[in-house]
């Protein structure tokens, strides 16, 4: 099963590091802190270039559903499932 993280989440978590980073530059032992920023922005640049790909949670359920035919699924199943995703989702959201 894929596993997917939220992209700007992560964005704004190395972004935060990076800047804590430069802060501590000025403060002391610049040589080591501006490195270490150096290597959260490289790590910026490369995330900025993957692309997102969105999840369609109907369509994964269907596609599940469609394997796994010969088990048992109610639509209290699929409620059960799109509660979770959205649970997640707006957990991802809470954190930006």
């Amino acid at each position: 099963m894929a596993q997917y993280i939220d992209k700007d989440a992560l964005l704004a978590e190395i972004e935060a590091r990076y800047n804590e980073c430069l802060k501590r530059a000025k403060i002391v032992d610049a040589e080591y802190w501006n490195g270490k920023a150096d290597a959260y922005r490289d790590m910026l640049v490369v995330l900025d270039t993957l692309e997102v790909k969105e999840a369609d949670l109907e369509k994964e359920m269907s596609e599940y559903f469609v394997e796994h035919s010969d088990e048992f699924f109610s639509d209290k199943y699929k409620l059960f499932a799109q509660h979770f995703f959205e649970l997640g989702l707006n957990a991802a959201q809470k954190r930006e």
